[in-house]
């Protein structure tokens, strides 16, 4: 999990950023090597590790980066293959947020070595929902938040989304239909 997280990390700062930014956190982070691969193992926390590095560059907290690149995930067209994957959950918000359960298991399929994180799903009145992250990395229950709003976005919705204590994220969705949502088709576009 910290292999893909920490790629994701230096792809939101050099996107944002530039890589100038990115080389100040190597920098400030002692790396020897500037790039990170999603395939190879890092020592567990070295994902938390490096965002507190990027929010002192940045000037940010870090909950803040973590909850950026939950939105860079699904918003930069760099990676439609990430919004595509959780579009397939559903034709609306409620049937997406039903499908995050069941996101891990389609990416072991992909990646077979991949340790994700353990997503329960509780829908605890109409429109609310409570989603809990089980995971080493503390950071990801904010990348999350930053991906549940994007795909709010996404489909249309309006939501109001707290993270909580324990990994909790409590989801109310407002107005399923407050915005047209983005434009999506199952099959890839041609060309």
């Amino acid at each position: 999990m910290d292999a893909l997280l920490l790629r994701s990390l230096q792809s939101y700062v050099i996107h944002t950023f530039g890589p100038s930014s990115w080389q100040k956190v190597c920098s400030t982070a002692g790396l020897t090597v500037p790039t990170f691969e999603p395939m190879l193992r890092y020592d567990p926390g070295t994902a938390d590790r490096i965002a507190l590095m990027v929010a002192g560059v940045l000037g940010r907290s870090v909950d803040t980066v973590w909850e950026d690149v939950g939105t860079y995930l699904v918003t930069n067209p760099d990676q439609e293959g990430v919004r595509r994957l959780l579009r397939f959950g559903g034709t609306c918000y409620a049937d997406f947020l039903h499908s995050l359960e069941e996101l891990p298991g389609r990416a072991r399929l992909a990646l077979p070595h991949f340790e994700a994180p353990d997503l329960t799903l509780d829908e605890v009145g109409p429109d609310r929902f409570e989603l809990r992250c089980r995971s080493p990395v503390r950071g990801l229950q904010r990348v999350l938040v930053g991906l549940l709003t994007a795909m709010a976005d996404d489909f249309g919705a309006l939501c109001l989304i707290q993270p909580g204590e324990d990994g909790c994220t409590v989801i109310s969705v407002l107005d399923r239909r407050h915005a047209e949502a983005r434009h999506f088709h199952l099959a890839l576009p041609e060309g």
